[in-house]
């Protein structure tokens, strides 16, 4: 696994790769744009040049961008479901522009309806937009928490999603641990990570996972309470951690921080970043 965070795009595009590199990072994971807003400026040509100029140039192994938030594919809601349609479709234009080649999204919410019913939804509308961008980016679906209508609780929904959407080519998968856990899947030493990668291998297929979020669980297993943590100060813990890590399902694939960085001048992600290149082996 290579590491990273999800830094800030303030200042540019461009300082989010200058931050990462400062702070350690192998890969980085940003935002396009406000992650909480319907209405996103444009991305300005001479921005997008400097981006892809200053990432060349900085050694990162993997770039990722997180869609928003206000996404839903999997609403019930038609006004809301055209909506995050667009908006989706808005971040796969805006994800060409910066030459990123795979965006992570929320599979959504049923509310209230059910799980089939939301899948169904979610399906069509990733399948719509792979269609209106045969060009790219890839999509990756993130598991949840499973907490209230949400579906993604179980890999095995996002299965279904990419099973109905057609284009499997383009549909992968995000492997969150803190969701996962939350969700049920055990994490805390190798006997429960080996047993849930082969739970996940059954569902999605491991070679279909092509990036994580690392991030510890604040809420303990089953929960279904989506409550990041940082590295070791959950309830995954270290010896969790350390086991993933080590997986050989893994090697190469982006592991993303995403819990709150630290005040700049104690470090940001860099204190983070260094416990999980030693909990690889490969650093202090």
């Amino acid at each position: 696994m290579i590491f990273g965070a999800h830094e800030s795009i303030t200042g540019g595009f461009h300082e989010a790769v200058a931050r990462a590199v400062e702070d350690g990072c192998e890969a980085v994971q940003i935002f396009t744009g406000p992650p909480a807003r319907w209405t996103i400026p444009s991305i300005e040509r001479e921005a997008a040049e400097i981006f892809r100029l200053v990432l060349e140039a900085s050694g990162l192994g993997s770039v990722l961008a997180h869609g928003p938030y206000l996404i839903n594919p999997a609403s019930p809601d038609p006004d809301l479901w055209i909506r995050s349609k667009v908006a989706l479709g808005e971040e796969c234009r805006r994800c060409r522009t910066l030459g990123i080649r795979q965006v992570i999204i929320h599979p959504g919410s049923h509310r209230g309806t059910s799980i089939g019913d939301g899948v169904r939804r979610a399906a069509e509308m990733i399948g719509q937009v792979l269609e209106e961008n045969p060009e790219g980016p890839g999509l990756l679906l993130e598991n949840t928490a499973g907490s209230g209508s949400s579906i993604g609780g179980s890999f095995s929904h996002l299965a279904a999603i990419r099973e109905l959407a057609g284009n499997p080519e383009r549909v992968h998968y995000c492997f969150d641990t803190a969701h996962a856990f939350a969700a049920g899947y055990d994490l805390r030493d190798s006997t429960a990570v080996n047993n849930t990668l082969r739970r996940v291998d059954g569902e999605v297929g491991m070679g279909n996972v092509l990036a994580v979020h690392l991030n510890d669980s604040g809420k303990e297993l089953g929960s279904r309470v989506d409550r990041h943590q940082r590295i070791g100060k959950g309830f995954i813990g270290l010896k969790g951690f350390g086991a993933l890590l080590s997986r050989e399902e893994l090697s190469g694939v982006p592991g993303i921080l995403e819990t709150q960085p630290l005040p700049e001048d104690e470090g940001r992600y860099r204190p983070e970043l260094r416990l999980l290149k030693k909990l690889r082996g490969t650093g202090k």
